[in-house]
Order: structure tokens, then sequence, then C-alpha cells
């Protein structure tokens, strides 16, 4: 860690003149430490509801995804909750065909896991 050098005496006197009796303290710089995306993003006010949301949605597909039909499991991603509805993203109508034979069977098993899931909408993604 650096350490604090005495600064100029030019510098303590512009200091006097606006009124300090001091250099003001800087805030400390933390240099050398790794953080992970997960500590910054949970310190991150804004962000860190965003991410409890994320990490919710993405276990709820890990629920799911022994119900899946082993041909759709990496088409299906995880979208948005609102309320008592969760959505799914697919890529093509003929795999949300196919995945809307599976909802309730799905919703039954989520509410088993503790989730308050009563409706799944699936949504085909836009290919733009």
């Amino acid at each position: 860690m650096a350490t604090r050098s005495t600064p100029h005496p030019d510098t303590l006197a512009a200091y006097r003149a606006l009124g300090y009796n001091s250099a003001p303290k800087a805030k400390v710089l933390i240099r050398g430490r790794s953080r992970t995306l997960d500590q910054v993003l949970s310190n991150a006010p804004g962000l860190s509801q965003l991410t409890a949301m994320t990490q919710d949605t993405q276990a709820r597909l890990r629920a799911i995804a022994p119900l899946l039909p082993a041909s759709l499991r990496a088409l299906v991603q995880s979208g948005g909750v609102e309320g008592d509805a969760w959505c799914l993203l697919v890529p093509n109508s003929a795999v949300a065909a196919k995945l809307r034979q599976t909802v309730p069977a799905l919703c039954a098993h989520l509410r088993t896991k503790g989730w308050d899931v009563n409706t799944i909408r699936i949504k085909v993604k836009s290919h733009s």
C-alpha cells in the first residue's frame, strides 16, 4: 500500500486560503484487490435488485430443467417475473408449441419447490 507523502507547502497555503486548517482527506483507493462481478453488483444499490431477480429466474429455470425434453433444454431461456406469472423465451414457434404442453406440470413443480407460479407465459424471441 502506498504511503501518504506530505503535501507541498504551496498546496497547503492554497487550502488555508479556502478555509481548511489541513489538507482534506481523500477517499482511499483500493488497488490490487480484485472483486467478482457478483460482489460489485450486490454493492451497487440500483443493480442489487436486478441481480436478485436474475438469480431467482435462473434458479427457477434450473428447477424445471429436468422436466423439459432433452432436446429443448438448451433452447429455453428465462424471462422476467411479474407477480405470479413467469415468462420463458424460446427461439421459434415449434419450441413454444411443444413447451406449452408441459406448462401445467411446470407450474405445479415450481409450486412444490416454493415459488408462487400460477402462469407461465411463453414468448418467441424475435430474430432482430
